[in-house]
């Protein structure tokens, strides 16, 4: 049971947003952590752009592939993935993967993009999944997330305005890879075209490797379904941006 404090700033609908952007740190993140769920937003109307902030160039373990190489691939792969899925507009941060991302400098970039499109809402991993050891991915979930919070106000990344972009206000922030889930999407009609698109990334997947991944998921969504309409559900944390600063009971919402 949700403590009552949660009613005092309700769950905002997914199902209702029009545009959105995702944000993901790695190519091949959006399509495992919500691509069924993309798909049918696309579906009904929604408009996507999708935000990659690294190039993927250290996602493999066959040391005859240079990282230059590895990327053009994994972009290639993105592509035809977004295809697949049904997203036109793809943005490249291009920062290093598996470095330090500049938290701070990947934050101002994604205010930019939420200023220049104007997105009722954005998605991207959740940075407080337990045992989440890779940083690229923590720090992409705390810059989306605070840029989310932040992009409303005009003295937060003034230099935006001077660029012609004006405030946005982000109505909700929307977290694949999450522990504490609060909305279950049924996503039995687009599961196929979420292991379609997961199938472009060959890449990152040797001999075996994506199988045991798509086994996962699909357990993982049968068990998600339970209670819920749907044979198979993706679930997500849906949040307004007022419950991302001092709001104590926002992981039980």
């Amino acid at each position: 049971m949700k403590p009552h404090f949660c009613s005092i700033l309700p769950v905002p609908d997914l199902l209702k947003v029009k545009e959105l952007l995702v944000v993901q740190p790695h190519p091949d993140d959006m399509e495992i952590g919500a691509g069924a769920t993309i798909a049918r937003l696309i579906e009904s109307g929604t408009r996507v752009t999708c935000l990659t902030v690294t190039d993927g160039s250290v996602g493999t373990t066959d040391a005859a592939v240079s990282q230059d190489d590895l990327s053009v691939i994994r972009r290639s792969e993105t592509e035809r993935s977004a295809d697949i899925i049904g997203i036109e507009n793809l943005i490249w941060l291009d920062f290093a993967d598996g470095g330090i991302l500049p938290l701070e400098i990947i934050r101002s970039e994604m205010t930019g993009f939420i200023r220049r499109l104007k997105p009722e809402a954005v998605m991207v991993c959740d940075p407080w999944l337990p045992y989440e050891a890779h940083s690229d991915h923590v720090r992409t979930g705390l810059a989306a997330a605070e840029a989310v919070l932040l992009a409303h106000m005009p003295h937060f990344c003034p230099a935006d305005l001077q660029d012609g972009l004006s405030p946005h206000a982000v109505e909700m922030i929307i977290f694949y890879y999450t522990a504490y889930p609060n909305t279950f999407i049924d996503v039995t009609a687009t599961w196929d075209k979420k292991i379609a698109a997961i199938d472009c990334h060959a890449s990152q997947f040797p001999a075996g490797q994506g199988d045991k991944l798509k086994q996962y998921l699909r357990a993982k969504a049968q068990e998600q379904a339970q209670d819920q309409d749907g044979e198979l559900v993706e679930a997500l944390k849906v949040l307004s941006p007022g419950h991302l600063h001092i709001f104590e009971h926002a992981w039980q919402c």
